[in-house]
């Protein structure tokens, strides 16, 4: 009997092992699914919310909303991004002929001040002939990853066909596992004892709560970005102050680290390439003062909203930053609360007496 079980739990612990090695290596054709079931989980208290607000046990209403107003949010922010990029794309090739004959003329004039400058020295023709080869090398280089850049172009446009069939399975994905989590959760708990089934809901409705005042902090944190943004990109483009704040604000509430750099950085290093250095310099420092001010009150918001202290959810992305990268600063709080959850839950005991 013992060995019985013994064996039992040995092939249990294999199979998890085949599952977790044929998922990490075909894990670009689960990724769809695991995404659409992440944010169906994330989606989970929101939907529970609306339920409550309206009265009704029928999940059909809640999640067509919140679906709708998800693919409404992240459809209007891709639409304004890529507009705004290739409207300004359009005009920079408009202004292209002027800027290359102003590049020319700084060229020459810098020329001629190092014609007049090496006049005097007696080997001037042997350096003149090196700054001619290390000139011709560097545009061999550029020509070469000019044709290398060409290539990588091509295949992003022939991968549009299959992001746009991958984007609509996960859309479909998701409102299907959105609209029949409570079942699909049923049949997982079934696979465990009714003390484990119990324990393990404890864990998870815990976490739903964390996930929820996970988004709580981060449209506080966003709140507070929206009108840092527009104050500062008053000072320094007024005219597109209020467009690029409400795109920033969009951006920075989807949970990635870098968040309004996404916008700023490019939107800089654009600015520098079209000569306004004062644009640039300002669009930098802006980003960098809302990355500064964000990392230091993320900690205390997400922490009060989660029920973390500031101190734990600072390690907790520390440590999820070491071993697990970017994702780790996002999944290091979630795992702490599950932890935590779990050892309530008495999934662990731990008796130390000294």
């Amino acid at each position: 009997m013992l060995n019985h079980t013994v064996l039992k739990k040995v092939m249990i612990i294999f199979t998890i092992l085949l599952i977790g090695i044929f998922f990490y290596f075909y894990s670009a054709v689960f990724m769809p699914i695991l995404l659409a079931l992440l944010t169906a989980l994330m989606f989970e208290p929101l939907v529970r919310l609306l339920q409550k607000y309206l009265r009704t046990n029928k999940r059909l209403l809640a999640v067509t909303i919140i679906f709708t107003s998800f693919v409404l949010v992240s459809s209007i922010t891709i639409y304004v991004t890529l507009t705004k990029m290739i409207n300004e794309f359009v005009n920079w090739t408009f202004q292209l002929p002027q800027y290359i004959v102003e590049f020319q003329i700084v060229v020459n004039q810098l020329i001629e001040d190092f014609n007049v400058m090496i006049e005097d020295i007696p080997q001037k023709h042997l350096l003149i002939q090196e700054l001619e080869n290390q000139t011709q090398l560097l545009t061999d280089r550029a020509y070469d990853a000019a044709q290398n850049i060409f290539p990588i172009l091509v295949s992003w446009v022939q991968a549009i066909p299959d992001m746009i069939v991958v984007t609509l399975f996960y859309l479909i994905t998701l409102f299907l596992i959105s609209l029949d989590l409570p079942r699909l959760t049923a049949m997982f708990y079934r696979f465990f004892k009714e003390e484990t089934a119990v324990k393990i809901k404890f864990v998870s409705e815990r976490l739903g709560t964390v996930f929820l005042g996970y988004w709580k902090a981060q449209f506080l944190l966003s709140i507070l970005i929206i009108v840092l943004s527009y104050i500062g990109l008053m000072l320094i483009v007024p005219e597109h102050a209020l467009i690029m704040s409400i795109v920033i604000w969009v951006v920075d509430i989807i949970p990635l680290y870098i968040g309004p750099a996404l916008v700023l950085v490019p939107w800089a290093i654009y600015a520098f390439i079209l000569g306004d250095a004062a644009v640039g310099t300002g669009l930098l420092i802006l980003a960098t003062v809302l990355l500064v001010i964000r990392r230091i009150l993320e900690p205390k918001v997400m922490g009060d909203q989660m029920g973390l202290s500031a101190l734990a959810t600072v390690l907790s992305m520390y440590f999820g930053l070491y071993f697990l990268g970017v994702m780790g600063l996002i999944l290091g709080p979630f795992v702490v609360i599950a932890v935590r959850a779990a050892i309530e839950a008495e999934f662990f005991k731990f008796n130390f007496k000294i």
